[in-house]
Parts: C-alpha cells; sequence; structure tokens
C-alpha cells in the first residue's frame, strides 16, 4: 500500500463513515430517542436549527474529523511534536515505512474530496 492510497483508505474509513454515522444520527433521531444525556442535548440543539445551520454544523463535524485525522498524522510524519518530545514514529505497512508525507497527502485528498 502506498502512502497515498493509505490517506485514501484513511478518509474514507474515518472521515467518510463517521460523517455518514453523525449525518445519521442528527437527522434521524429524536432527543426523546437518545438515552445518553449528552446526545439528548445534541440532538435537542440540533432540532431547533434551521436547515441551512444544520447542514453548517454537520460541514463542521467532518471538518474536525478531518483535522483531527491531519494532526495525529503530523504525528506520525514528525512535523507535528507531542508534549515538545522529538522522535521518530514510524507507520508501516508490509515492511514499507508510510510515514513523511501523509499530512499533507491527507490533507489533499480532503481538500478534493466531496462532503
Amino acid at each position: 500500500m502506498s502512502p497515498h492510497d493509505f490517506v485514501t483508505k484513511l478518509s474514507a474509513a474515518v472521515v467518510d463513515e463517521n460523517n455518514a454515522i453523525y449525518r445519521n444520527l442528527l437527522l434521524n433521531t429524536a432527543a426523546c430517542q437518545a438515552s445518553d444525556p449528552y446526545w439528548q442535548r445534541v440532538l435537542g440543539l440540533f432540532g431547533e436549527l434551521t436547515a441551512d445551520q444544520r447542514e453548517v454544523l454537520l460541514e463542521l463535524t467532518r471538518q474536525v474529523t478531518i483535522d483531527a485525522a491531519a494532526n495525529v498524522l503530523g504525528v506520525i510524519d514528525g512535523t507535528r511534536a507531542l508534549d515538545g518530545r522529538g522522535g521518530e514514529f514510524r507507520l508501516t505497512y508490509d515492511g514499507q515505512d508510510l510515514a513523511g508525507d501523509l499530512q499533507s497527502l491527507f490533507l489533499e485528498h480532503a481538500e478534493h474530496a466531496t462532503p
């Protein structure tokens, strides 16, 4: 698997699948159906929004997922430190080193992906 293949698959599994789950939950679940107090509050708030506002919030959840994944990839690539500490992480697949440009490849892919 190439680094490009990895970020494409990661985007599908993390961004697209999670976005679809959140979209489905938010659009198709009434607050009274949720048992978790957190989800009751989220669904209650979501239910008070206009259709346009709901779409903006759904776009935000997608962007937050992209940003979080990109930050993790930056740590793996070595462009973002944890606690100011240096060090080298390795991400390999079948012995092939994937790290190095994952964050930039992922962000480039996200920029061109259709939400």
